[in-house]
């Protein structure tokens, strides 16, 4: 009889993970589509997000990119 509501709750903590996993994916590709950097929220340092913030920033009169 017990293993039957643990099945139910199993099932309900899975469901639960699956909803917040594919949220987070929609809002993701939400971000880019709306013309924000997805890489905005992200702590590490990739290649992606280096360009990203290259393009955002505005060309120095030699047409280069500020360096930091």
């Amino acid at each position: 009889m017990t293993a039957h509501w643990q099945e139910w709750a199993v099932a309900l903590l899975l469901l639960l993970c699956i909803v917040r996993i594919g949220l987070n994916v929609r809002n993701f590709f939400r971000k880019a589509n709306g013309k924000k950097s997805p890489c905005s929220s992200c702590p590490t340092g990739c290649d992606l997000k280096r360009q990203c913030e290259q393009k955002e920033k505005p060309l120095s009169d030699s047409g280069q990119p500020h360096q930091k």
